[in-house]
Formats: C-alpha cells, sequence, structure tokens
C-alpha cells in the first residue's frame, strides 16, 4: 500500500529528485590539479601486485609507474583485479572467468558458474579465499548501461576458494554492486544503482544494512585510506533527467531497440564527444565555453570517508573539466593513484595535500 502512493505521490523510490553535492561532496576543481601519470587507452581497476601499482587497459595489465610497462595480457577484456596477499594478482575477466597471474598460484584458472560471470571488483583475505562482487546475472560488465536503463538488481556477493575453485553465494538481489572493502569484520559493497554503501554480514546473523545513501552519484570500487578511512569513487553523477527517464518504462524500451548506446539519455564516462549526444540545455556551449555548473551527464569524483563511512572531503571534475569516469583509486607511497577512464589516464595526487584541506 504505501508503495502505491508512493508512486501515485512520486515519494521516495518514485521521486526524480537528486541528493545536492553539498557539505563535504561541495564541487570543487581539485582533479584538474592532478598530475597525468600515466596516458592509456580505458584505465579501468588499480589494484598492488608485489608492491608495485597495476592498472588495467582493456586485456593488459600495465605497471604505472614505468611508463606501462606490460606485465600480463589477456584474451578477454579486464573487468577486476586485486593484490593477492601470497604475492600476485587475481584477475576478473569480462566473460565471468577469473585468473591468477604473476604469484604461486600463476596461470589458475576458475571458470564461471550461473550467476556469476560478470565481476566487478575483488578483495582477497589471508585464508585464500576470494571475495567478488558480480554486477549482473544477465549483462556482462561493459554492459553496464543496459543494466541500469533495465533497472536490474541481479548482481551478487561471492566467496572464492582459490585453492579449489569453490565458489559459494553470499548475498544477492544487489543492484550492480560496484565495489567491496572489508573492514575486518563485515564486507561494505558499493551499489550502483541504489547510489549506496551496504554493509554485508557474512555468517547472516543479520539483514544486509545501509551505512551511506542518498549519494548524488553511481558509486564504484573503493580503496583503504592510510589515516584511518576510505576512498571511494564515482563513476558519473545522477541527474533528474536521467532519474526521469528511468521511470518511463515504454521510452526506455523504444531508446534501447532503436539508438545506439552512445547517445542513450544515461549516465556515460565522458560526454560531450559527439554532436550526436544528447544533452540538456543548460549544457549546451555558449561562445565555446560550456559552464562548469552545467547539466552533465559525466563527472570526476573521488569522495574520502572516515572509518564510519561518512563523507569528509572530495576530489572533483566538473561539467568542463578533464577528469571523468573515475572508476578506480588506491593509495600508494603517499600518492592517491586515480584510473580515469573517461579520459584515459592514470591520474595523480599528494594525499597530505588532500588532509590540509
Amino acid at each position: 500500500m504505501i508503495k502505491m502512493i508512493n508512486k501515485y505521490l512520486g515519494r521516495g523510490e518514485f521521486s526524480i529528485t537528486v541528493p545536492p553535492m553539498d557539505g563535504a561532496l561541495m564541487p570543487n576543481e581539485l582533479l584538474e590539479e592532478t598530475e597525468k601519470l600515466l596516458i592509456v587507452d580505458a584505465p579501468d581497476c588499480l589494484a598492488i601486485m608485489n608492491g608495485v601499482p597495476v592498472v588495467s587497459s582493456r586485456s593488459r595489465v600495465l605497471e604505472v609507474d614505468t611508463g606501462g610497462k606490460e606485465v600480463a595480457r589477456f584474451d578477454a577484456e579486464i573487468s577486476c583485479m586485486t593484490g593477492l596477499p601470497n604475492g600476485g594478482l587475481a584477475v576478473g575477466l569480462s566473460d565471468g572467468r577469473i585468473t591468477l597471474v604473476n604469484g604461486p598460484d600463476s596461470g589458475k584458472i576458475i571458470k564461471p558458474i550461473e550467476g556469476a560471470k560478470c565481476p566487478t571488483a575483488m578483495h582477497a583475505d589471508s585464508d585464500n579465499n576470494l571475495f567478488v562482487t558480480h554486477g549482473s546475472s544477465t549483462n556482462n560488465y561493459n554492459d553496464w548501461k543496459k543494466d541500469l536503463m533495465e533497472k536490474n538488481s541481479s548482481g551478487s556477493l561471492w566467496r572464492v576458494e582459490m585453492a579449489t575453485g569453490k565458489q559459494t553465494k553470499i548475498c544477492g538481489g544487489l543492484a550492480f554492486p560496484y565495489g567491496i572493502y572489508y573492514d575486518g569484520e563485515t564486507f561494505i559493497v558499493a551499489e550502483s544503482w541504489r547510489s549506496q554503501l551496504l554493509r554485508i554480514f557474512l555468517d547472516a546473523s543479520k539483514p544486509s544494512e545501509e551505512v551511506l545513501g542518498h549519494l548524488p552519484g553511481y558509486v564504484s570500487r573503493m580503496a583503504p585510506a592510510q589515516k584511518d578511512g576510505i576512498w571511494l569513487t564515482a563513476f558519473a553523477p545522477r541527474s533528474q533527467l536521467v532519474e526521469f527517464v528511468l521511470r518511463e518504462k515504454r521510452y526506455r524500451r523504444l531508446m534501447m531497440e532503436n539508438i545506439h548506446p552512445d547517445f542513450w539519455l544515461a549516465p556515460t564516462l565522458r560526454s560531450n564527444k559527439t554532436h550526436f549526444e544528447s544533452l540538456q540545455a543548460g549544457g549546451v556551449k555558449v561562445l565555446g565555453i560550456l559552464k562548469p555548473w552545467s547539466p552533465a551527464r559525466s563527472y570526476g569524483l573521488v569522495i574520502r570517508l572516515d572509518s564510519n563511512f561518512q563523507p569528509v572531503t572530495s576530489l572533483h571534475s566538473r561539467a568542463d573539466g578533464s577528469r571523468h569516469g573515475i572508476t578506480s583509486c588506491i593509495e600508494h607511497n603517499g600518492r592517491l593513484l586515480m584510473a580515469v577512464k573517461g579520459d584515459g589516464m592514470v591520474a595523480s595526487y599528494p594525499v597530505d595535500r588532500i588532509e590540509k584541506r
């Protein structure tokens, strides 16, 4: 009954309002000050392998600090990866396989099973287990835009025993889980389509609970901060226009059937690439200038959370910026490294300069 009333009145989940960027999320241009550490095609996931930061680029794994030295290559696109405690790297591929490289178990492949074919993020523990989020049970990693337009919530969290390859489902019904963080007792999962962080208890002693919600962007991967906190990325902004489209079932169906995905009214990693793209009146260039506060389908955002998962500061690349579509970040040697997938670079920013703000 409450759901029917909310639908009629346009409240709750049926509202098209978007949380404002305010407080710790007040827009700035800090990401424009970041160093272009590595120019690379579609950098997506950052990890530490044997003490060295690496980044995925399509089907390759590259070292960040050596100008992009290739350390591994696969026959499918990489969708996520994480460093292993005993050395090496676990790599999730877009076809659902998980493969181990450059460590004691190098060359081992864990094949996908039903419901676990879309790895988006991973965490490895000291007991030789991998905890893997799968964004969808019906779409692959590169079809994330389609998954959003279909309003799916078929994502899941799995435990993978690397020694045996056994895969156990921990939690389902997630709306494209795109990031995972272990706080020592429970797992925090970033649900993109619900723009929230969700706490999941492994022993099922308690139901999952929201720890941070109503965020103004589609959240993605997380990483620990060295001074007691968490880094959270958001790969695209939410907007009232997209929220409205998500409530128009027939429109979405016709759009997906007749228009190329690059031109859908949907979030994107980098907008303003072509005049075929849809846009809002406020996003039209005037005298060759795009205002930074214009409504945008792409954006750059990294959020610093405290130990209670509350935002304390953030780094932005606004509508007219050049650091859009950040899908991953890690802290290494006093630097915050960011995979700027929308603009094809790995960016770097000194952590102490962020802490002093």
